[in-house]
């Protein structure tokens, strides 16, 4: 943790932009005095003052970019990780050659300075910033790359740094040799391959036990079924025999031992009685609902076409359909873009700008946000060619939330970036406006918003 009474804050002097550490206390640790006398490669350039009762210390940032604002603009690649990792060993080898702490350098990413040109990392030691040791603030930083690691890169690279990542949280590795970390790729792709082979097939096993282990969903489906019981089966029998009884007798009378006709009909109307009381009421009275459960299928729906109305209907919807004038203003409306159009000075020849695809451009229209100016052309989105302007000059961002707003930050540029003539400090972010007139160290553009 940060002490309360420690500021931290950015300072513009003379063309040079400083981080600024101020406290209560003197510095009159030898690591100061060793460190401002002999300035020892990888550690920012320092100087000490006193004023008022308040002690503090420049860092001297010309020309050099955040770690964590530089990685805010692209994805880490495995060569960047390893970069880092090498010039965090040479800080160490160069600290231990000049007695110093190395829990008291600060290798948080927004305390690590980079020069973009050479990748070389400069390094910030302080003694009472926080009190992370050398091992947590590593962890800090890992936990930064794995956030910021381009993933689409190829699975040996992804699967290598993590095994890294696990190395850092145990403490297991060479302050002096980080790099040995990564041992050699090549020679483990064979058995990273025998690993993912075996993952893969311990998530297809995984698999048919998940599908086997979900139940389709049941739903209660009732059913009627007719119960036909014993009782009705015979009296269905004995009116039928007693109606062809009957139908024979009077058809029939030679064949019959006894004729008797009034009993051939008496057995006739019998029987049709029989049958059509036992199917209107009994049949009727003993059918019962049973209810059943029913598998239902997981099915993916189709995709129906809407049902084809008519005129008549399509303008009764529209009638009983209520229509707020807000709504409409705002389906009406356009999103607003943002256009840099350089403005010519008189007797100051404007210098070329280009991008990746277009050539002596004079305007700059943004196709992504956050979009980069400067005059590297390996970070900068477009490129102004002049020396006035620092590599990573500037970026434009789009406010997301509201799609109109557009805010320009100043990234540590030398020469400075001004909006209306007025300069932003380090790192400060403000809001543009169509009309403002935007400023380059000495290259102007004028901001249209339409």
């Amino acid at each position: 943790m940060e002490s309360e009474n420690i500021n931290v804050r950015y300072e513009h002097q003379n063309n040079s932009n400083y981080l600024v550490i101020e406290d209560d206390n003197e510095y009159q640790d030898y690591q100061y005095k060793m460190l401002k006398r002999n300035k020892p490669d990888h550690f920012l350039k320092m100087s000490m003052y006193s004023v008022n009762g308040r002690y503090g210390i420049y860092y001297d940032i010309t020309s050099k970019q955040q770690l964590n604002r530089f990685y805010e603009y692209g994805k880490m690649t495995m060569d960047d990780v390893k970069s880092i990792c090498v010039n965090l060993s040479e800080m160490v080898r160069i600290a231990d050659d000049y007695m110093l702490d190395i829990d008291h350098v600060k290798i948080e990413p927004k305390y690590l300075y980079m020069d973009v040109g050479t990748r070389k990392i400069y390094f910030v030691y302080h003694t009472r910033v926080n009190s992370n040791t050398f091992n947590e603030e590593l962890k800090i930083l890992f936990e930064f790359i794995l956030e910021h690691f381009d993933h689409s890169l190829e699975k040996e690279c992804i699967v290598k740094l993590y095994e890294v990542y696990q190395k850092v949280l145990v403490g297991d590795y060479d302050p002096y040799n980080l790099i040995r970390m990564f041992g050699g790729i090549e020679k483990d792709k064979y058995k990273e391959k025998v690993v993912r082979e075996n993952i893969e097939e311990d998530i297809e096993e995984y698999k048919e036990k998940e599908i086997i282990s979900v139940f389709p969903e049941q739903i209660k489906v009732d059913k009627e079924e007719k119960v036909t019981d014993k009782v009705v089966s015979r009296k269905v029998i004995v009116g039928a025999l007693m109606i062809a009884f009957g139908l024979v007798n009077i058809i029939l009378p030679d064949m019959m031992p006894i004729n008797i006709s009034l009993v051939a009909f008496v057995s006739l109307g019998s029987g049709t009685g029989i049958l059509f009381y036992t199917k209107k009421h009994h049949v009727k009275e003993n059918t019962v609902t049973i209810v059943e459960k029913e598998e239902v299928p997981y099915v993916i729906k189709e995709k129906r076409e809407p049902e084809q109305k008519d005129k008549t209907d399509v303008y009764d919807d529209m009638c009983n359909e209520t229509i707020l004038l807000s709504d409409y203003i705002g389906a009406s409306g356009k999103k607003k873009t943002l256009k840099l159009h350089m403005v010519e000075d008189d007797g100051v020849q404007n210098p070329l700008m280009h991008t990746k695809e277009l050539e002596n451009i004079s305007t700059i229209e943004m196709d992504k946000y956050p979009y980069v100016i400067g005059s590297f052309d390996k970070m900068a989105d477009v490129i102004v060619e002049a020396q006035v302007i620092s590599r990573m000059h500037c970026c434009i961002y789009n406010d997301k939330l509201s799609e109109d707003i557009y805010a320009v930050e100043d990234l540590n540029a030398t020469n400075g970036t001004y909006v209306n003539g007025e300069r932003l400090n380090n790192h400060e972010k403000r809001q543009l406006f169509n009309g403002d007139i935007l400023k380059l160290a000495a290259v102007s553009f004028k901001v249209e918003i339409s």
